[in-house]
């Protein structure tokens, strides 16, 4: 159709085609506007990332750069793949991708040296765990923080009589400028506990004591009995660590033996375990003692599941995981079979916690336990299953409050504590000792409230009308300050102003 100006112009049922099919398309993008970003992005649901710890000296770990970090990702499946991130490949910097089995310490030494090419590095966590072990941890943990040093026990310091740790490499003490990041293939959690660094847990305790800021006093203590790694037992032998240097002191000495001896006679009557002591020569290993002995002259014993350098090949790494300790399930059994099916690694760490147990009441003033004292393979199983697999289980679930139970998720807790992920292990550890320590009352609900502690109706009214006054007369007291503002704060005047 001509139009008065000589052109051509589409007619009204045009227009309002191409007006619906705009829409149409408009829609179609706003429906599937994320599409393209799906196709560019995988969201990773299952990582476990390399952080960055500080003390008061020295940074250890990784952090990524301010603004995040971006390449090209490269699959490194052998060593000769590595050469094209460090010099060959065009355009770095490169995300380097490889499996756990060849995360190194000299391959991480050779990405150190070129971090200008390397964006970051994830790595693939794969099964089975390395048969000649992995542990990212140093030869001599939490060295400088112990007990040992120049001044006490110089023969000792630094691990000079034993290497505790001989397989670790010390990848988790060096400090990384990319960040790192483990991509778990299955429903895993890395678990890193702060006692493991510096002795932070129980240093704090410590100085807690000492400040006056815990419930217990230092000077109360009168021994120490700790349990160190205690699932790895080759043999029916658990060790009985002391340290040699406090007990030059003849009082801790005596204390000291008769420590030992309380646990050889509750160990007699359990064949399972058999309690040696290692040579007395021999240092403390890496323990909360150490940090206690600081302090003050204690004595103490750690039991251990070693005599000299650990039976752990996987200390502080990716794969001390409950199949490390052998907790392991037969595969036709339900989620709810598996909290109760009693494993054999249960049944050894039942007879530790009976000999601990009957020593501990022995030491308390218990006589006459005889066989009373009996830790239960049921419970222990259950708390294997719970913290290390699953702790969305029955158990917990019934054990814990309504508004508590959805920290329960189905792999097993976090233990590693930070600013903006907080830990929610104390609670389960809370709910879950009441539960086993607590007297079941046989009391209802409505039995266990006191109807005379609920405010009566006249007290609340009283306190609501008693609020509303103080609201009201507040807005008076306010209105009548600023309309009087011009009187109330006025203005001085300047200084050599005179009117006549």
């Amino acid at each position: 159709m001509a139009t008065a100006g000589g052109g051509s112009g589409a007619d009204p049922g045009s227009r309002g085609l191409l007006r619906l099919l705009s829409f149409c398309v408009l829609l179609a993008g706003l429906c599937r506007g994320n599409s393209v970003e799906r196709k560019i992005y995988i969201p990773l649901n299952k990582t476990a990332p390399c952080v960055r710890l500080l003390n008061a000296t020295h940074q250890i770990g990784c952090q990524s750069s301010i603004s995040g970090d971006t390449g090209v990702i490269h699959v490194v499946e052998k060593e000769e793949d590595l050469q094209w991130v460090l010099t060959d490949g065009p355009n770095p910097p490169y995300m380097v991708l490889l499996e756990s089995k060849h995360f190194t310490r000299d391959l991480m030494e050779k990405l150190k040296g070129r971090t200008s090419r390397i964006a970051g590095l994830a790595v693939s966590l794969t099964k089975p765990s390395p048969a000649s072990g992995f542990s990212p941890s140093v030869q001599c943990p939490n060295d400088g923080f112990g007990v040992y040093s120049n001044s006490y026990g110089p023969e000792f310091a630094h691990c000079r009589e034993i290497q505790w740790n001989s397989l670790g490499n010390g990848l988790a003490y060096e400090d990384f400028s990319f960040p790192i990041f483990l991509l778990e293939d299955e429903n895993e959690t890395k678990v890193i506990k702060q006692e493991t660094f510096d002795y932070i847990g129980s240093s704090r305790m410590v100085y807690d004591m000492e400040k006056g800021k815990f419930p217990v006093q230092l000077e109360n203590v009168d021994s120490f009995v700790e349990l160190g790694q205690v699932a790895l037992r080759t043999s029916l032998e658990l060790w009985m660590h002391t340290d040699p240097v406090s007990q030059k002191n003849e009082s801790v000495r005596n204390q000291v033996e008769d420590l030992l001896a309380t646990l050889e006679k509750s160990g007699a009557g359990v064949p399972a375990v058999i309690l040696r002591r290692p040579n007395q020569s021999q240092p403390l290993p890496p323990s909360s003692l150490q940090r206690f002995l600081r302090a003050r002259n204690i004595s103490g014993v750690v039991l251990a599941d070693h005599s000299g350098a650990f039976h752990n090949k996987y200390y502080q790494s990716i794969y001390d995981t409950a199949e490390n300790i052998n907790v392991s399930y037969p595969e036709w059994l339900s989620p709810e079979e598996d909290l109760n099916f009693v494993t054999d690694t249960a049944k050894a760490l039942a007879d530790v916690a009976t000999v601990l147990g009957r020593a501990l009441y022995e030491l308390a003033g218990g006589t006459n336990f005889s066989d009373t004292v009996q830790a239960d393979p049921q419970t222990v199983t259950r708390l294997l299953y719970g913290f290390l697999i699953k702790a969305n289980n029955s158990w917990f679930q019934s054990i814990l409050r309504q508004d508590l139970r959805s920290y329960l998720g189905d792999g097993p807790l976090q233990h590693y504590i930070a600013v903006s992920s907080p830990t929610n292990t104390t609670y389960v550890v809370q709910y879950a000792l009441a539960n086993l320590t607590g007297t079941v009352v046989n009391l209802t609900r409505e039995q266990c409230q006191d109807p005379s502690k609920v405010p009566s109706e006249n007290k609340d009214l009283i306190t609501l009308t008693v609020g509303f006054g103080i609201l009201i007369f507040s807005l008076i007291v306010t209105y009548c300050i600023n309309a009087k503002a011009d009187v109330l704060f006025i203005a001085p005047r300047e200084p050599g102003a005179v009117s006549y």
